[in-house]
């Protein structure tokens, strides 16, 4: 079972699969630039080339890219929505130099929309997107909480976007365990573990389900407030994070912890506590 971190690109993506690997990733998920600015800086053909020789050489596959915290695909904007679709292109272009396998997406929000507006939205965004540059790694969409108007917090509305996708076979999902539980899918339990597998399979498919952020939830379930927190110390727990874990539907797909980093021994105690509740691992 491959578990990894979102890991800071500070100082290159070469010192991220440096520090991935200190961590004890065999995954990682990276931002193809700085996440809250439009600027772009262009990328160091031999830092790229070093990046790609340590992931080789330390075994971290794949690798996620997420995309830039401004981009709205949803956006009643008119303005922002066009430069979200530049910006969303310039983030696919910079994952595929990287080599990395995939670039996950939020679907956007646009408050007092009606959800199915929206829908239509973030498919159309993606279609142009896709046209104006045919996508080689693979476009995942993550769910969310459901707050501040954001759409894409049920595998309905994820599936009706990819329903109205010119290219869908390059279009997957990234499972947010925290957005999830927040946006009110139980899986404290085993049972609740099933039948969200049940859910997945029933909508979008669980063929396109490649990879998970494992995320504990500081909020309450169905709250629609999404706060990441320690695995296991979240409101999610333990139980629920063995049982899925170990559900044969999610056992061999890769998963990203987005949990605080507030000291340095946060991320090693949600390593060990992942691993700790894997069966035979």
């Amino acid at each position: 079972m491959r578990f990894g971190f979102h890991v800071s690109i500070s100082g290159g993506f070469s010192l991220a699969v440096q520090r991935a690997h200190e961590l004890g990733c065999a995954t990682m998920q990276v931002f193809g630039r700085n996440p809250r600015g439009w600027t772009v800086k262009p990328l160091d053909p031999e830092d790229i080339a070093e990046f790609k020789r340590l992931r080789e050489q330390y075994d971290i596959t794949p690798v996620f890219v997420h995309t830039n915290y401004l981009i709205n695909l949803a956006s009643a904007k008119p303005d922002l929505y066009e430069r979200s679709i530049e910006q969303f292109v310039i983030d696919l272009e910079r994952t595929e130099h990287l080599g990395a396998e995939y670039l996950v997406t939020h679907l956007g929000s646009a408050s007092g929309r009606d959800p199915a507006w929206m829908i239509d939205r973030v498919a159309n965004a993606l279609n142009m997107a896709m046209k104006l540059h045919a996508p080689k790694a693979m476009i995942l969409l993550e769910n969310t909480a459901g707050e501040k108007g954001d759409v894409g917090y049920t595998f309905e509305q994820v599936n009706e976007v990819i329903l109205r996708l010119n290219n869908a076979e390059q279009v997957g999902i990234c499972y947010d365990t925290c957005h999830g539980f927040a946006a009110g899918y139980d899986i404290r339990t085993r049972e609740g573990v099933e039948a969200i597998a049940q859910k997945i399979d029933s909508t979008v498919g669980l063929g396109r389900l490649k990879g998970m952020h494992l995320n504990d939830c500081l909020r309450d379930f169905d709250s629609h407030v999404d706060r990441h927190w320690h695995i296991g110390e979240g409101k999610i727990g333990e139980e629920g994070f063995k049982a899925l874990l170990n559900h044969r539907a999610f056992r061999d797909i890769p998963k990203i912890m987005e949990t605080p980093k507030e000291t340095e021994e946060d991320d090693p105690r949600n390593m060990k506590k992942a691993r700790s509740l894997v069966k035979n691992p």
